[in-house]
């Protein structure tokens, strides 16, 4: 069955990549090429015009003045899913799926130091209608040194978090990654960019809440953000598509503290543990280190009471020539402010890629690592898998697919998932 699913994902991705020089140059970029115009005519042609098209941004549209613009684009990615379980209490799937499909909405008012943008995704809609709303939000730009964030958007915590999902190098993020990442919430966050780049800061204050969720409580949530460019600016994204002429290096580090409150539905056996006053949707769901030892019962606080949650990451990345290398170390810790009770959870990741056609074919591969508790034993989760990536039109249009082999340290079980995904950015 292994070997008839990675026929049929290859085949797919062949089919797909036929006809793949879809890029269409504007008649300016036409006659500029010829030599028909000068750079100085070029540049001219090309300013602003009232509605434009910008690949990857969608329709634009420019008041006469300049002071006022809108930017409407999309997302779809569609994906298909083989999960194979060694378990035999698991049933396999083999499932399509629209795994995003958004409408993108950005721009200025007033001035262009003032931008704005709101996204909603269409596919959690059906899912959970909570999430569907998900950055929203101004953003004030006093200099370069300090930009203001008012409104809800992703907390600026994990690189890989941080880097859209539409520039990843696999088909989606880390398990891990998945286990630690804040989410979306509501505040107002600092920013800035120093030395051109070189340093880049974050330093926020959050309703603590999560998505689209008004806090129940007095408690908040801090984020803070530094990350260090030696070699120059280097933008969030995975893998080295630009063909980097010269090599580029960031080193970030990130930390997150928050109150959440554990509450307790029936008695007896028949108890049931959650958190309360937060959707973040990562961290505290099935899959996150802390909901996953609130609901399994071997996070022994007391029956309702607040939990204080640190939680700290460092990473790195680097590219150059169409090579790339990153990867994150992830902690975090729960205590129960009125039991005492502690959980230490880790994890990591580490990824590679390479361009073996520049800008248009790469390979990939990672290796994932999770300890959910430390006082556990044999609790570990781990994953490798193996990607390939075909860019038609950049990160525009592109087909990706991936392997991966997930060991479960506990039950001693392996288990199969391979995807394909087609993203289109308009």
């Amino acid at each position: 069955m292994r070997q008839h699913t990675a026929v049929a994902m290859a085949g797919f991705l062949a089919a797909m990549a036929v006809g793949h020089d879809v890029q269409a140059k504007s008649l300016e970029d036409i006659l500029k090429e010829k030599g028909v115009i000068t750079e100085a005519e070029y540049k001219e042609a090309s300013k602003t015009k009232p509605y434009d098209y910008k690949p990857g941004k969608g329709l634009v549209f420019t008041s006469p003045d300049q002071k006022f613009q809108v930017q409407l684009g999309g997302q779809i990615q569609a994906q298909y899913e083989f999960d194979n379980y060694e378990a035999s209490n698991k049933q396999d799937v083999s499932q399509f799926n629209l795994r995003r499909v958004k409408t993108l909405l950005s721009g200025y008012a007033f001035t262009k130091d003032l931008t704005y943008k709101a996204t909603y995704n269409w596919a959690n809609v059906v899912k959970d209608n909570t999430k569907a709303m998900e950055e929203v939000n101004m953003k004030y730009r006093v200099a370069d040194e300090l930009q203001i964030m008012l409104g809800q958007e992703k907390i600026q915590y994990s690189r890989q978090w941080i880097t859209s999902n539409t520039a990843q190098q696999f088909v989606d993020g880390s398990f891990v990654r998945n286990a630690f990442m804040q989410g979306y919430d509501t505040g107002i966050n600092l920013h800035g960019d120093l030395w051109k780049g070189v340093v880049k800061y974050d330093a926020g204050l959050f309703g603590g809440a999560g998505q689209n969720t008004k806090n129940k409580t007095n408690d908040n949530a801090y984020n803070f953000r530094l990350a260090f460019n030696p070699l120059g600016d280097m933008k969030y994204g995975e893998g080295d598509l630009e063909h980097s002429e010269k090599p580029l290096v960031s080193l970030g580090s990130s930390y997150y503290l928050s109150t959440l409150k554990k509450t307790v539905s029936g008695t007896g056996s028949t108890a049931t543990s959650a958190i309360d006053n937060n959707n973040s949707n990562f961290v505290t769901d099935s899959n996150g280190w802390l909901g996953t030892a609130v609901k399994g019962k071997y996070f022994g606080t007391a029956a309702a009471e607040k939990i204080s949650v640190d939680s700290w990451e460092a990473d790195f990345a680097c590219k150059w020539l169409g090579a790339s290398l990153q990867g994150e170390y992830f902690w975090g810790k729960a205590q129960g402010e009125a039991s005492g009770k502690e959980l230490i959870a880790k994890g990591a990741y580490v990824q590679g890629g390479y361009f073996v056609i520049p800008k248009r074919l790469e390979l990939a591969v990672r290796y994932a690592w999770l300890d959910p508790n430390r006082e556990l034993a044999s609790d570990e989760v781990s994953e490798i898998q193996g990607g390939v990536n075909y860019f038609l039109y950049g990160n525009n249009l592109k087909i990706q697919g991936d392997v991966g082999r997930r060991h479960t340290y506990k039950t001693k079980t392996d288990d199969l998932v391979a995807r394909a995904q087609v993203q289109l950015l308009f």
